[in-house]
Order: C-alpha cells, then sequence, then structure tokens
C-alpha cells in the first residue's frame, strides 16, 4: 500500500459515511429501485476510496456527496412512479462510474506523486463536476441554479486541501517520511517535488512562521539526502537570511556576510557590489545557473565550491550563495595548519581548474587566488568564484579587468588581460594558476618585492617574472627545479605557450 499522509480531520469525514448514511444504509435505501443498486454500488465504494486518496480529499469527498445527492433525487422521482427517469438512472449511473474509475486510479499512486498532481488532480475533480452538471442538464433532473452550487463549494475544499497539503509539508514530524519518499523516487520526480515546497516557500515567505520553518527544514533533508540543488537558484522565497546587519569580511569587489541557508546550514552570502540589481542582471544569473548545475551534476563539490543560488531581491545589489567554509581561504589554512602538503594543495587546485576547462564549452574562471579558493572540512581546496568575471563584463558592459573592485588581482592578472579589452582565456586563468601556486607556497601574494600595482602590471607586461624563491623553509615545501620550471611555463607572455591544464596535472605525476 502507497504510503498515506496522516492529516488530522476533526469532522465527520473521518467516519465511513455519505451524507450522514453507512454504505448499509444506502444500500438499503436504494434497494426498492433495482435500477439504482448499481449508482448505489458506486456511491459505497466512493465512501472507502475518499479514505484512501492522499491530497484533495475534501474535494473528492464533495465530488462524492454531489453522486450521492443526485442519486437521491433519481430515488425521490423514481418512489413517485416518473416513467421517463429510465435513461437519466444510466446516464447518471455511467458518469458516477467514471468518477469511480478516477477515484481508484488516484489510491492507486504513492503519496510523493499525489503531491506532485494534486493541482492536476484538482483540475480532474473539476472536470467531472462538469460532467454531472452535462447528465443532469440533459433530463433537468436539478434546477440549474442548484447544479451551480458546488462551483462555490469545490473553492473552499480546494482551498482546504491545498492547506492540509502545506501542513503536511511542514510538519517536522513528517520530514523523515518526505525526504524518503523524494530519494526513492527518480530523479526528475525529486526535483519537482523540491520545486513544489520551494513555491510553497514562497507562498509563505513573509510569514516566516512554523509552517515557513518547516518548509524550510524538510525540504534542506530532501535536498541534503537527495544530493541535488534547489531546482529554482533564484533564492526569492525566504530560502536564505542574513545572520547580522554587517559584512564579516570582503574585498574590493564584494562583502561577505554569513547567513543561514534553509534554517539549517551557514553559508556565505558574497554581495557583489560590481553590478547593479536589474533585470539585464537577472537574465544573466539565470544563463549563468545553468552552468552552475551542469558543474554540481560533474563535480558534486569535490574541486568546486558548490553554488546553492543567488539573490536580487535584498538590497540594490545581488548577492550568491554558497556552503560556509570554516576553515577559510586556502592562505589563511596554509597558514595555520602544519604540517601541510603543499604539492597535493596545489595539484588539487589544478584538478579544479580541469573541471572547469573540460566543461562543454570549458568556463573561464577568470579571477584565480588564494582569495577564491576555499578549504574544507577534509583540508581539501575547493575553487570559489567561478562565473563572477562573466557576469561582471556582461552586466555592466566592461571588461572584468577594467571593473570596479578587481585592481587587487593585478598581481594574479596574465599580461593580455590588462592591455585594451582585457582578454580572459584559458591561458590567462593558467597564468594565474601560476601565481596562485607561488601564493600557497610561499604564504605572500606574487611580485611580493613590489610595492605598487601598478609596477606590477608593468613588470609583467615587460616579462619580468617573480623571483624564485630560496628560503630553505619554502623550499622544503615543494617547491623544486620541476615545480620552478612548471611556474615559469605558466608565466610564458604568449597564451599558446602556456601548458593547458592537463598538462600541467601531467607534470605532478
Amino acid at each position: 500500500m502507497p504510503l498515506r499522509p496522516h492529516i488530522h480531520r476533526a469532522s465527520s469525514l473521518d467516519i465511513a459515511v455519505s451524507l450522514g448514511k453507512t454504505a448499509a444504509q444506502i444500500t438499503s435505501s436504494f434497494a426498492p429501485i433495482p435500477a439504482l443498486g448499481p449508482v448505489a454500488e458506486l456511491i459505497c465504494g466512493m465512501i472507502q476510496l475518499c479514505q484512501n486518496v492522499a491530497v484533495n480529499r475534501t474535494a473528492a469527498t464533495q465530488l462524492r456527496d454531489r453522486c450521492h445527492r443526485i442519486s437521491l433525487t433519481l430515488l425521490e422521482k423514481a418512489n413517485a412512479k416518473d416513467t421517463a427517469i429510465g435513461p437519466a438512472i444510466q446516464a447518471v449511473t455511467e458518469s458516477v462510474r467514471q468518477i469511480h474509475e478516477k477515484m481508484e486510479a488516484w489510491t492507486a499512486i504513492s503519496m510523493l506523486n499525489a503531491f506532485l498532481q494534486q493541482s492536476e488532480m484538482s483540475k480532474e475533480i473539476e472536470r467531472l463536476h462538469v460532467l454531472l452538471d452535462d447528465t443532469i442538464s440533459s433530463f433537468h433532473i436539478i434546477a440549474t441554479s442548484a447544479s451551480h452550487e458546488w462551483q462555490l463549494q469545490f473553492k473552499l475544499s480546494t482551498e482546504q486541501d491545498h492547506r492540509e497539503v502545506m501542513d503536511y509539508l511542514s510538519g517536522i514530524q513528517n520530514g523523515q517520511i518526505i525526504a524518503t519518499q523524494a530519494i526513492e523516487a527518480n530523479r526528475v520526480d525529486t526535483q519537482k517535488m523540491m520545486q513544489m515546497m520551494q513555491q510553497l516557500l514562497g507562498e509563505n515567505q513573509r510569514a516566516k512562521d512554523v509552517v515557513h520553518n518547516g518548509l524550510c527544514s524538510n525540504l534542506y533533508d530532501v535536498q541534503v539526502k537527495s544530493r541535488e540543488l534547489l531546482p529554482d537558484f533564484h533564492l526569492r522565497s525566504g530560502e536564505v537570511s542574513r545572520v547580522g546587519t554587517f559584512p564579516i569580511s570582503g574585498t574590493s569587489a564584494m562583502d561577505i556576510y554569513e547567513g543561514m541557508y534553509l534554517g539549517r546550514e551557514k553559508v556565505a552570502i558574497k554581495v557583489v557590489r560590481a553590478v547593479n540589481s536589474n533585470e539585464h542582471s537577472l537574465r544573466r544569473f539565470l544563463r549563468e545557473c545553468e552552468i552552475w548545475k551542469e558543474l554540481w551534476k560533474i563535480d558534486h563539490g569535490q574541486h568546486i565550491l558548490p553554488f546553492y543560488g543567488f539573490c536580487q531581491d535584498d538590497g540594490p545589489f545581488p548577492y550568491m550563495v554558497s556552503p560556509w567554509q570554516q576553515n577559510g581561504t586556502v592562505l589563511n589554512y596554509v597558514k595555520t595548519h602544519d604540517p601541510i602538503d603543499y604539492v597535493r594543495m596545489v595539484k588539487e587546485v589544478a584538478q579544479g581548474i580541469q573541471v572547469l576547462h573540460s566543461m562543454n564549452p570549458p568556463v573561464v574562471h577568470g579571477d584565480i587566488k588564494a582569495g577564491n579558493i576555499v578549504v574544507n572540512a577534509f583540508g581539501n581546496p575547493l575553487i570559489a568564484d567561478f562565473g563572477l568575471s562573466r557576469i561582471v563584463e556582461d552586466v555592466t558592459g566592461i571588461p572584468f579587468s577594467q571593473s570596479r573592485g578587481v585592481s587587487d588581482s593585478y598581481r594574479w592578472f596574465a599580461p593580455e588581460v590588462c592591455i585594451g579589452q582585457g582578454v580572459l582565456s584559458l591561458g590567462s586563468d593558467v597564468y594565474a594558476y601560476g601565481m596562485t601556486v607561488l601564493e600557497i607556497i610561499t604564504h605572500e601574494q606574487p611580485y611580493n618585492n613590489i610595492k605598487h600595482t601598478t609596477e606590477v602590471v608593468i613588470k609583467s607586461a615587460q616579462g619580468v617574472l617573480p623571483p624564485r624563491p630560496v628560503a630553505p623553509h619554502i623550499l622544503a615545501r615543494g617547491l623544486d627545479d620541476n615545480l620552478w620550471s612548471l611556474l615559469r611555463r605558466c608565466w610564458a607572455q604568449e597564451p599558446s605557450d602556456r601548458p593547458r591544464i592537463q598538462e600541467v596535472l601531467e607534470m605532478f605525476q
């Protein structure tokens, strides 16, 4: 038997009756008119079926009771010796039979599918009411004004059924059942279930009450257990809330706030001050979402920091949401943890870049540096903020290297990025990777011997490379002749002379 939601109803609907009559009483009352025996049997069957439907039970019960009332009218006319009632009995019986068959089908589906099909089932119930309208109007069984009373009741029943589904899905005590049903379903149905719960979040966003909180918590359980991201990456239904009024850190391009995701997980909220929230940025973020989703399918957070989504409805600037990493950036991590396998660390950074560059089409990060690489709880580096360069360029119409807030990245930029339109490419990512390796191993920014960033840009354009570190403790971290030779290749003036990221990884073998 499919699992049914245990929805409490403090009304007579929990008792196996229709219009106050049990199945035995209904059968007895129709017995004097044998022609009405089949319709009586169908109504008795629907009494039990209405108890077993997972959703839309109020609307289904109303439909059943209407069938019962119409049949009672036929009974009255038959008892009054209406000789023309025979065809009407046959037509009503056939209509009730169709309704009975539909109810049987509804009881046969799982709870998850019942939730997903609630809207379609509601439309089907409305269609069946119209079927009854057509049937009774053909034989003038009931006055037209009376037949339209079901429409108001149907609206009330639909609203009640919707509230009960929402109450069930938001019930913390139902969380494990909902999550289990979702992960046992196929991926498409799991996504539909999550989408439905997100939509319900939107309906209750302003209230932020027990229903909203319960939906958040249960949706989080479904997401974690199914290892799926939310279907709608535009987080506008209260999925994320800021913790505190002020940012806890940031760069010249963004402010970083603490946040809570679905009330269960700490996240980083990155407010992008280089871009204003408008229709243009919304379209660009939505296009980027498709790449985020594809990357999750490929990487599942192994080398790339996942994106949970973005928001444009919380202030003048949009923000992106990603899981909080307690270890902070890779530079903070290597400075505070000992011992560190530096070679493994920089190799795994290269593996993350390879994931991006292997996409179809390839994804150019555009701003690779230690500040954009975080370390997870297992000590593994995760590349963050990919796609930001494309968003900034597309929305502002200004090359990323010339946009506000990125001047502190010039030490990692390839020479061609700082000239003219500033071309970001797979080759410029490899160049920046070489600078990032140097940064991680030395604990210092590239060209640390040069104070002013503008001088770094000039020196880089002239082909002047960072000096090779000679301190024993730095060399002991793995900066041998082979690794230094690799970095020099990454820093080639011509992008075509730089190794591809796959070649970089082969150097670590």
